[in-house]
């Protein structure tokens, strides 16, 4: 037994005829599937945008490898088959550390050398360290590694989205 005592309507009223209706409006657009002369010329169009971006591609690993070049005429790497798959992970890096050079030798000292050693740790997270090889006095690398964080690497740091750190190693 229904215990609902009044009947329930939708509101639409299903007895006028189908002219007007929205299934006949849609009837009249254009097949879904383009003829086969515009698909040609899109699959022309999709073949040649992919052309653009593979060479695109091309020249940006050019010009990677070289500011990669250009990094070991600052930087002695430690690890460099570690350091370069560090680079193509983190492809903002080698420029940050081309722009950092001048910094660093301007509070290091043009005559101290620079190391970069790239680890993993258990998780896989990976690290770039950017070392000043120090054989000085502890204090004195202290205050030039104090400069060169307020001159220059506190304004640029978050380019590196902290996967960078500077430090020194006394000698």
């Amino acid at each position: 037994m229904n215990g609902l005592s009044y009947s329930q309507m939708s509101g639409n009223d299903w007895s006028t005829p189908a002219s007007g209706m929205l299934s006949e409006l849609v009837q009249d657009f254009a097949p879904t599937h383009a003829p086969k002369s515009e698909a040609l010329i899109d699959k022309q169009y999709a073949l040649q945008t992919l052309e653009e971006i593979e060479q695109q591609m091309a020249q940006f690993e050019v010009e990677h490898e070289a500011t990669v070049a250009e990094l070991q005429k600052n930087y002695v790497f430690l690890n460099d088959q570690a350091i370069r798959s560090f680079f193509k992970s983190h492809r903002t890096v080698p420029q940050l550390l081309f722009e950092a050079a001048p910094q660093l030798k301007k509070n290091f000292g043009a005559g101290t050398v620079f190391t970069l050693r790239a680890e993993t740790d258990e998780d896989g997270a990976q690290t770039l360290y950017a070392f000043a090889v120090w054989p000085g006095d502890v204090r004195d690398v202290r205050i030039a590694l104090e400069q060169f964080d307020e001159q220059w690497w506190i304004a640029n740091s978050r380019q590196a989205s902290g996967d960078l750190t500077f430090n020194y190693e006394l000698v």
